[in-house]
Order: structure tokens, then C-alpha cells, then sequence
């Protein structure tokens, strides 16, 4: 019965007072949402769904195990990035530079690439099977048009 009370109080405050992100370095979570700018930071298994990080620079910025499910990530720079295992399903990345990124394990389910760059990239083509791809330049440095 204790337990029941106790798991139920916990529950509400987490309802009551989401957190924004849990990352290895809280403060550049806040440097991120209000700078639009962070390079080389920790943003490890950051929890930031439906974030509109449009215009940001997360040059070599570490994303690993990341939440950015349906996130906004238009005309950005993530070059050198590590999204390793991140969830990025849903994730609008048109527009934007992601050379040279990490994205071993993660998931880009219906993610749109449409016009990014990812030449150099570590991705998969097994990866990019349920993602949009209209004017992607690929890691190979080929361009996709399949979705156009």
C-alpha cells in the first residue's frame, strides 16, 4: 500500500513538472534552448520531443541516446555529431547539414532529410528506408530524389 502511494506521488509530480531534458550536462540543455547554439556539448540521452531547434549549430555536439521524436531541426548544422542510438523518428531535418554524423542505432523513422546534407555521414541504408529523401545528398556524396 506504501508503495502504491509513494508510485503514485512520484507519477503526479513527473506529470505535474515534466523535465525538459535529461542530459549529462543540464546546462547546456538550457545553453541549447535559448542560444541556439552549442558546439561540443554533452547533450547525452537528452529528452527533447517536439523541440523546434530550427537554426541551431550542434557542431560535434554529442546526441547519443537522444529523444528528438518529431523534433524540428530545419536549416541547422550538426556536422561531426554523435547521434548514436538517438530516436529521430519524425524529425524534420530539412535543409540541414549533417556531415560527417554519427548515426549508428538510431532510428529515423519517417524522419524528413529532404535537401540535407549528409555526405561522409555513418549511416545505414537500411536506416534510411522510412525516411523522406528529396535532394539529399547521401553519404556517398550521391544525390536521392526517391520522395520528390
Amino acid at each position: 500500500m506504501k508503495y502504491r502511494i509513494f508510485l503514485a506521488i512520484v507519477l503526479l509530480i513527473l506529470f505535474l513538472f515534466p523535465l525538459t531534458a535529461w542530459a549529462a550536462n543540464p546546462s547546456q540543455v538550457v545553453q541549447l534552448q535559448t542560444t541556439k547554439s552549442c558546439q561540443v556539448c554533452d547533450l547525452t540521452g537528452a529528452y527533447l520531443p517536439v523541440s523546434s531547434l530550427d537554426y541551431t549549430y550542434l557542431l560535434a555536439s554529442d546526441l547519443s541516446r537522444a529523444n528528438l521524436v518529431g523534433a524540428s531541426i530545419t536549416f541547422s548544422n550538426l556536422s561531426r555529431a554523435n547521434l548514436t542510438g538517438a530516436n529521430l523518428s519524425y524529425v524534420n531535418f530539412k535543409h540541414t547539414k549533417i556531415l560527417l554524423a554519427n548515426f549508428t542505432n538510431a532510428i529515423l523513422d519517417k524522419a524528413d532529410l529532404t535537401e540535407a546534407d549528409l555526405t561522409s555521414a555513418n549511416i545505414s541504408e537500411a536506416q534510411l528506408v522510412n525516411a523522406k529523401l528529396c535532394k539529399t545528398v547521401l553519404s556517398n556524396g550521391l544525390i536521392s530524389n526517391r520522395d520528390c
